[in-house]
């Protein structure tokens, strides 16, 4: 994993320091998380930040201080209209080179940006699949953390199959 800073509670901590090990950073985001706030939050716990804690608040709602938001307005990490998914801008920004992530990444623009959500259009047919399923997570879930909780496991077998697949 590329080494990388990040700043919590105004100290700089590496990932490849003993001081970043153990602890946990709180990741925030909108309420309702669907399709790309459920892979984004897979990809910090799974290539980012492993002892990752999520919390989720309204859009009018402050970051609470130390936080790392993402998708929502004033975060650093967020999707940029009609160009880029929060996984694209976190796969960026924190160096993910896993080609499977590349893969997810590529399936999540394709409904998220090129498609605009619309499932008719489409380019890839893992893509309706994968998409349908997180958006259902929430209809599911009696919270948020029963749904990303969900997506951690949906997102885990996808990451599995697309693996076997490019062996």
């Amino acid at each position: 994993m590329t080494p990388f800073m990040l700043t919590v509670s105004g100290r700089l901590l590496r990932r490849s320091s003993s001081e970043w090990r153990g602890v946990a950073l709180l990741w925030v985001t909108r309420h309702e998380p669907h399709v790309d706030r459920c892979a984004s939050a897979w990809l910090i716990k799974n290539f980012i930040d492993k002892e990752a804690l999520f919390e989720f608040i309204s859009k009018e709602s402050p970051i609470p201080k130390g936080a790392t938001a993402f998708t929502l307005p004033g975060a650093e990490i967020r999707p940029v209209e009609g160009r880029s998914t929060t996984f694209d801008v976190l796969v960026e920004k924190f160096k993910v080179k896993d080609p499977v992530v590349g893969k997810i990444r590529e399936l999540l623009h394709d409904f998220e940006i090129t498609a605009g959500e619309d499932v008719a259009k489409v380019k890839h047919a893992e893509t309706v699949g994968i998409c349908l399923i997180l958006r259902g997570l929430a209809r599911t879930s009696r919270t948020d953390h029963e749904t990303i909780a969900k997506a951690m496991i949906v997102m885990d077998a996808l990451y599995a199959e697309l693996k076997a697949r490019s062996s």
